[in-house]
């Protein structure tokens, strides 16, 4: 992932493109994924689309952390004004409340979200705030504490994080190697590739050496969780040091208006790790050979023998052509049934169950063979000589009535049996290239064994309130060489680190 730029019309349309692409291949191949994996691929097509609908435009940028992590203070901080909610006691963060920077109010956007229109601040229209431009197109959004033990908080956290484009983790001193964010939540969004930013905040409170003690200790957790390049960003919501350091991170995100791209690709991503459940690893479906089915059934219907026998006709040598014996639904079946298997070959046993409900059934084929061939006109060329010239030989003449013949039975199993085939082998490579592109954006392994306890003691009983250096709101990299790694390029999905600013 990253905030590159790219067109947001163009953008959108690969995007979109993508996702209808999954989402017709899923309804033709829907037999063959397990249900818990369709029902799964479903939300992220639905959710994917009505983002796509809303537009990336707006980029979504959401304060997740605990208790105490002071993630309001900072909303309140991001927005440079109080934002209280008439009738709710501050503090209290149970419902999500949403920062709009710029003119529109995005109310399709927040509606979807579900943000409660109480809870809407759109600073276009509060007196007391400036214009802000570098934010413009800024929706964010301060969520629930997670580990809140109000199940309805935490189910709201649980559904807005996969629909937000950016996600700012709030930590504190006390709770920053916590399980419950770790485990529950960090890895995750590394493993889906979700834009992040994690952010130390009450740093404040802790002396210089402890402040980047526990930045590099977070930074060492965070590097277990898969987050390999995202940095920690030491701030105080309280004093506001570091806060204009976290605030450039979003003019980047803004600017590049690639986030919210980023977020639906990483959706995409997803639903590829998901889709390896249903798909067999290097599989390549291949079509099997039309001819080859074509002459088989060519032959059964008799027509080498129809042929030879105009060509007697032709030749003088016989009165009429006979009629056919006809074509046996059993030889069709049969031919069928090969068909289905070469086609299925090297594919999960479920796919060979979806092409052959797509090919049509014997008795169909049969019949349509029958009326195919019966339009060939074997007797026209014999005695109006339009075909062939009474004088032609035998033989080529019977060449040409086969050849006839065989286009005529293409001409019947191409619908029937071929492009149902083809549709399925295509959103079979539909859903293979979602895997494949889930493969290459696949994190490192690393060593995710965590003692029961991760708080360093340094940090167990925190000092009086001490205002650290300014090199202490610059993210720490690597073992605290003291260069600033901040801008956009933290939000991208390599695993090198980003090069340092020139200071």
């Amino acid at each position: 992932m990253s905030f590159d730029h790219l067109a947001p019309r163009d953008e959108t349309s690969v995007l979109r493109e993508r996702v209808e692409r999954l989402r017709s291949s899923l309804t033709w191949a829907r037999a063959a994924i397990p249900g818990d994996v369709r029902r799964e691929l479903e939300a992220t097509i639905d959710r994917c689309e009505e983002r796509l609908r809303l537009g990336i435009d707006w980029t979504v940028v959401a304060l997740a952390g605990g208790t105490g992590s002071g993630k309001s203070t900072l909303f309140n901080a991001l927005a440079g004004m109080s934002f209280a909610v008439p009738g709710v006691a501050r503090p209290t963060t149970s419902e999500v409340s949403a920062a709009v920077w710029g003119p529109d109010p995005a109310q399709a956007l927040l509606d979807w979200l579900g943000v409660a229109p109480q809870r809407r601040l759109v600073r276009a229209q509060a007196p007391e705030a400036d214009a802000d431009p570098a934010l413009g197109g800024l929706i964010l959004l301060d969520l629930p504490d997670h580990d809140s033990v109000n199940a309805h908080n935490r189910a709201t956290v649980d559904r807005m994080i996969p629909m937000v484009d950016l996600l700012l983790w709030v930590v504190d001193p006390q709770k920053y190697a916590d399980h419950a964010i770790h485990d529950g939540y960090l890895r995750v969004a590394s493993d889906h590739g979700q834009p992040s930013l994690v952010v130390l905040n009450h740093v404040d409170r802790l002396t210089t050496e402890d402040g980047w003690n526990v930045a590099r200790d977070l930074q060492r957790l965070l590097a277990e969780d898969g987050m390999h390049s995202v940095p920690v960003m030491p701030v105080s919501a309280r004093t506001g040091q570091g806060v204009d350091v976290l605030r450039a991170e979003l003019e980047g995100a803004v600017e590049a208006r690639s986030v919210a791209a980023d977020a639906v690709a990483a959706d995409l991503v997803e639903a590829g790790r998901t889709l390896e459940r249903a798909l067999a690893r290097d599989a390549e479906p291949v079509l099997p050979d039309v001819a080859e089915l074509v002459a088989a059934l060519t032959a059964a219907a008799g027509v080498d023998a129809r042929a030879q026998a105009a060509a007697l006709v032709v030749a003088g040598k016989a009165q009429q052509v006979p009629q056919p014996a006809g074509l046996g639904r059993e030889v069709v079946e049969r031919e069928r049934l090969d068909w289905v298997d070469a086609a299925s070959e090297g594919l999960p046993v479920t796919w060979r169950t979806v092409i052959d409900d797509a090919v049509a059934p014997a008795e169909l084929l049969t019949e349509r063979i029958a009326e195919a061939l019966a339009a060939v006109p074997w007797e026209t060329p014999v005695r109006a000589g339009g075909f062939f010239r009474r004088g032609a030989k035998g033989t080529a003449f019977a060449r040409g009535m086969v050849e006839q013949g065989r286009a005529a039975v293409l001409g019947a199993v191409s619908p029937l049996v071929v492009a149902p085939t083809e549709l399925i082998h295509q959103a079979y490579r539909n859903l293979d290239e979602l895997t494949e592109l889930a493969r290459s954006e696949a994190p490192p392994e690393v060593p995710r064994d965590r003692p029961d306890s991760r708080v360093p003691a340094h940090v167990a009983e925190p000092e009086e309130p001490h205002t650290a250096p300014a090199e202490l709101w610059e993210p720490v990299a690597g073992e605290g060489d003291g260069r600033p790694h901040h801008g956009p390029a933290h939000l991208r999905g390599d695993a090198g680190a980003p090069e340092p600013d020139a200071r």
